[in-house]
């Protein structure tokens, strides 16, 4: 199909149906690429642990999100000092809060001021942080079962793949962590992630 584009193609119809076949295809390998990174992860027996700092991950993922977070300037507190450090995956980890951090800020309320709080503490043998906003939030009685599910949408949001939640999960999962949510529309989001201190 890339081929393609180097001829000269005068069919109006022809031309039509082979935008078509480009777009699907386009699709269709994103899709492929989506369910490799889940095999991956999903098979990761042994990932690499290192000592983690929550407020620089976050520092982190600030600075990717920096053109997001000027345009509808949030107010984001941190509440994760309590927690010195934690052992998990880099990257794993970067990528949950990333997910968790893209999908308060894509689906604020527009009515009023984003608000986003994380917190963390110790539970004795456990480490709970809880990732919370005052967005459009999702009605938990029609798709709790499917919140963290493969491609599952519950906003009108073109950029939404469906993706990130279900990543979220288990990239948490493959780390022997466990996520739970709660959620009213109108009110907003709480993500509950669990780890088991090593």
């Amino acid at each position: 199909l890339n081929l393609l584009e180097d001829i000269e193609i005068e069919d109006y119809e022809l031309k039509e149906i082979l935008q078509g076949f480009s777009k699907s295809t386009q699709q269709l390998n994103d899709t492929v690429n989506d369910l490799v990174n889940i095999i991956i992860i999903k098979d990761s027996l042994a990932i690499d642990k290192e000592p983690i700092v929550i407020r620089d991950v976050f520092e982190n993922i600030f600075n990717q999100l920096s053109f997001l977070i000027s345009n509808l300037n949030p107010i984001i507190k941190l509440d994760v000092d309590k927690v010195n450090s934690l052992f998990l995956n880099r990257s794993y980890f970067e990528s949950i809060l990333l997910n968790l951090t893209t999908n308060a800020l894509r689906y604020s309320d527009p009515s009023r001021q984003l608000k986003i709080l994380v917190a963390a503490k110790n539970l004795g043998t456990e480490t709970q942080i809880t990732f919370k906003d005052n967005g459009l939030g999702i009605d938990l009685k029609r798709h709790r079962d499917k919140v963290f599910g493969l491609y599952q949408r519950f906003h009108d949001n073109p950029d939404s793949k469906g993706l990130g939640l279900y990543l979220v999960k288990s990239q948490v999962e493959s780390m022997g962590g466990s996520i739970t949510i709660d959620s009213e529309v109108g009110v907003g989001t709480t993500f509950t992630i669990t780890f088991k201190n090593n």
